[in-house]
């Protein structure tokens, strides 16, 4: 089971370093919008209400494509068919991609006007639908490499596109003066050239073949999933929506500003983590341990995500002031702990929930998830007018909170796993406390509170020893790890052996 669990976190790094590079896109981007030589602050709240959109048009146009490929891809009545399971589904991807644009594209100033009281943005909405469109072609590629473990190959290719998607967004921006449309011209021409160099990899994976019934239970599989992932997007947006009906774009764009900071948690890790361990969790359905691994994941992610949350909360006003052009967005501030320990259930849920795909009831994610995402709908709906950004934060909390406790809920009644919840509690609690302990501090003169900010974030997890949070195993493994990266000159042997670690079957 070590190997495994090293595998996981190995593929982990490797897939947070190409998910890293998109959130660091997104920050070196956010002194241009928050610039009043560019963007008004009215304007960041438009980008931001045209980026959720594309958001939830790219979880339309999935229709869970990916997930059902992954569940074929290692089926074993299909398992030496893979290439023509990844043909049907890369076509299948293409068809609808295009089918959408022919549906929406006409009707792209309607949107504007909905969204926006106006016919202004008709032009970007249109560029956007056309570059979310080819980003969900890039889905199935990108889902390809993850279950051939080229984790490598993932990276520099994401990173290569995003490199020429800033490229372009600076200068449509400070030369061209495309305002914001010249930031989704940008991103329709790197998805482009994403498709484009990978084809050769994509020819090469792809044998000509169809099979109605495949597709047909393929779907069957995936809808559910399809609804759930709607729903699940629309759960991330939702307080966004709400601050565009109930308040002003000046809240959606401070508002903004706070997920893009606390959200570097979700990119880098939780995410990096799930591209990790999707693969791994199925591979492992069958094997004796299984089950305790699926426990160790939980608590080393939730581990790690916490110590991520208390980093990022500690720090949020110094990163605000720094990444921010204007003195408008440092009102932000207050909510970055609350959203970045809606993190925390996000992680928990995207682990947990694995147990209802093992036992086949995704139908029941489906379900969970437009619940919850009522609920926070009802909460955006109260809270808002109440407490505006702050409000849309709690809401945004209780959501996710709500998310995962019924995911968790249902999974291990038809999925039972020793999850080590007395522990993941202390993590929780201790961690909050140290999240919030940020807005004690911010009003202390710099040479004290920077001190005390660093002190506190090398601390917390020196602080569950207490708790016992950690067994004598897991202690030894920490001071083996920080005694063999401590040596610099070890390093390219250490990266090295990286290479060499085995995921046990």
């Amino acid at each position: 089971m070590t190997g495994s669990i090293k595998s996981t976190f190995r593929d982990s790094a490797i897939y947070g370093f190409g998910n890293t590079a998109v959130k660091l896109v997104g920050l070196v981007l956010i002194p241009i919008y928050t610039d009043k030589k560019y963007f008004s602050t009215e304007e960041f709240g438009i980008i931001s209400m045209l980026d959720i959109s594309a958001l939830l048009l790219l979880a339309l146009l999935a229709f869970s494509l990916p997930q059902s490929f992954t569940r074929w891809y290692w089926d074993k009545e299909h398992v030496h068919n893979q290439k023509g399971i990844f043909f049907i589904t890369i076509t299948a991807q293409v068809l609808l991609s295009a089918a959408i644009c022919i549906v929406l594209l006409p009707f792209s100033g309607n949107i504007s006007t909905m969204l926006f009281r106006s016919a202004d943005l008709t032009k970007a909405i249109s560029l956007l639908v056309g570059a979310t469109a080819v980003q969900a072609v890039n889905n199935p590629i990108t889902t390809l490499m993850r279950l051939q473990s080229k984790a490598t190959l993932y990276s520099v290719t994401n990173i290569i596109k995003l490199v020429i998607v800033l490229v372009l967004t600076l200068w449509f921006i400070l030369v061209k003066k495309m305002s914001v449309e010249g930031i989704y011209l940008a991103q329709l021409i790197g998805n482009s050239i994403f498709v484009v160099m990978l084809a050769p990899y994509t020819i090469r994976n792809c044998k000509p073949y169809f099979d109605l019934k495949i597709l047909k239970e393929m779907n069957s599989y995936g809808f559910p999933l399809f609804i759930a992932g709607v729903a699940a997007v629309s759960l991330n947006v939702i307080d966004r929506y709400a601050l565009n009906t109930w308040s002003v774009l000046r809240s959606v764009a401070l508002y903004t500003l706070a997920v893009k900071l606390s959200s570097v948690i979700k990119l880098v890790l939780v995410d990096s983590v799930k591209l990790a361990i999707l693969p791994s969790f199925f591979k492992k359905m069958d094997s004796p341990d299984n089950k305790k691994f699926y426990s160790k994941i939980l608590t080393y992610t939730s581990l790690i995500t916490m110590v991520s949350i208390v980093g990022v909360s500690l720090f949020s006003m110094e990163i605000i002031k720094i990444i921010s052009k204007s003195k408008d967005f440092w009102a932000a501030i207050a909510i970055v702990p609350v959203l970045s320990l809606s993190v925390f259930f996000t992680n928990m849920r995207e682990v947990t929930v694995y147990g209802l795909h093992i036992a086949k009831k995704t139908r029941i994610i489906g379900g969970v998830v437009v619940v919850a995402t009522i609920l926070s709908l009802i909460l955006n709906i109260i809270f808002i007018p109440l407490w505006d950004i702050t409000g849309a934060a709690v809401a945004t909390l209780l959501g996710q909170l709500f998310y995962w406790l019924g995911c968790f809920i249902f999974a291990q009644k038809y999925f039972r796993v020793p999850y080590e919840m007395k522990k993941i509690l202390i993590l929780f609690i201790m961690g909050s406390l140290f999240a919030f302990s940020s807005l004690l501090l911010n009003d202390l003169a710099l040479a004290i509170r920077l001190p005390l900010k660093f002190f506190l974030a090398f601390i917390f997890p020196v602080s569950l020893v207490i708790f016992s949070f950690y067994d004598r195993n897991e202690l030894d493994a920490i001071q083996g790890f920080f005694r063999k990266w401590s040596k610099l000159s070890d390093l390219k042997i250490n990266l090295q052996s990286l290479k060499n670690i085995k995921d046990e079957d």
